[in-house]
């Protein structure tokens, strides 16, 4: 089996996200978010936060709509940090936009949110987690599904494009969520274009027993998801362009 990149050159990871899920009692968000903004301030000293769209949706509308159950409510953020926090009344995520600063970093970010929520009792049993890597295809790459190992037929006719897919994916002690949706718009700042965006998600098909069996999870997730994108995603073509370091 041919080894994966360590790396590509035209790097097309857009975002990165660690998400913890989470059963508690009604406020408990609100607890810990009180709770991570302290200790991320003794690291962070500069660091704020806002609410989001989310805060001012009822609660018990959030938590009747499974679209909304899990919706962030406050954003945390500082100067001089690739990183964003996000917490809402179940959910607790790390992002990581554009440029990634690598798996070994993200990962120690991580961990150290880990300890946070343990050290605050208010989650003594960790519930769903999982990795995230958003991808975006542009150009060439986004003309068709070419460039993915994705062939799609209905009945006589063979799809290769205007797709929003979702698939799940059963792979070991592992579950693989993956999205494909073709053409979808990208804006970041001082980017718009338009092309092919690959949402992967992965996570542990058990819960973990505690905190540690779901920090020892964490490079079982990353080797898979990883593993899925290089060896079940993109085709050889597609790694190539990309220019793939070993």
């Amino acid at each position: 089996m041919n080894p994966l990149p360590k790396r590509l050159r035209k790097e097309p990871l857009i975002e990165v996200l660690w998400q913890l899920q989470f059963q508690g009692n009604q406020g408990v968000g609100d607890l810990l978010s009180g709770i991570l903004f302290s200790q991320l301030k003794k690291e962070h000293p500069q660091i704020e936060w806002r609410r989001l769209a989310a805060a001012d949706i009822p609660a018990p509308i959030a938590q009747s709509d499974p679209n909304l159950r899990f919706a962030p409510k406050m954003l945390m953020e500082a100067p001089h940090t690739p990183f964003i926090w996000q917490i809402g009344n179940r959910v607790l995520t790390l992002n990581c936009c554009k440029p990634y600063v690598g798996w070994d970093r993200f990962k120690e970010a991580v961990l150290a949110l880990t300890h946070i929520v343990e050290d605050s009792g208010l989650l003594p049993n960790p519930q769903r987690h999982s990795l995230r890597y958003i991808d975006f295809l542009q150009g060439e790459l986004a003309a068709n599904l070419s460039a993915l190992k994705l062939s799609l037929r209905l009945g006589d006719f063979d799809i290769n494009g205007d797709i929003q897919l979702r698939l799940e994916i059963p792979d070991g002690e592992y579950r693989h969520v993956v999205q494909v949706a073709t053409p979808m718009p990208l804006n970041l700042p001082g980017e718009n274009s338009t092309g092919t965006i690959i949402d992967l998600e992965t996570l542990p098909a058990n819960a973990p027993a505690d905190w540690e069996a779901l920090r020892a999870q964490l490079d079982h997730l990353h080797d898979h998801l990883k593993s899925l994108f290089f060896r079940q995603v993109l085709t050889e073509a597609t790694i190539q362009k990309l220019e793939p370091e070993y």
